[in-house]
């Protein structure tokens, strides 16, 4: 599936903050949920909304103030899709 470039930018970033042992596990688990999310639109291309839906829904709770913390710093607008 393809990607909107700045969202597939946002998302290298993201991994690169994610400590390394985690990286691999995060970028399967996130893309795999962002793209059945973008499935799920309609869309044809993962967007932004999907990758943060995709951390939000994958990440365990413990960890989630430092991916919050992370997506941020990765240029994701997080709060605009946490209670959708």
């Amino acid at each position: 599936m393809d990607w909107h470039n700045e969202t597939q930018q946002k998302f290298k970033t993201m991994l690169s903050i994610i400590p390394f042992f985690h990286r691999k596990m995060a970028e399967k688990l996130v893309s795999r949920k962002a793209e059945n999310l973008a499935k799920e639109r309609g869309a044809s291309q993962i967007e932004e909304a999907d990758i943060v839906k995709g951390f939000l829904s994958e990440k365990p709770g413990v960890f989630k103030a430092d991916m919050l913390s992370a997506l941020e710093k990765a240029g994701f607008d997080y709060k605009r899709y946490e209670k959708e």
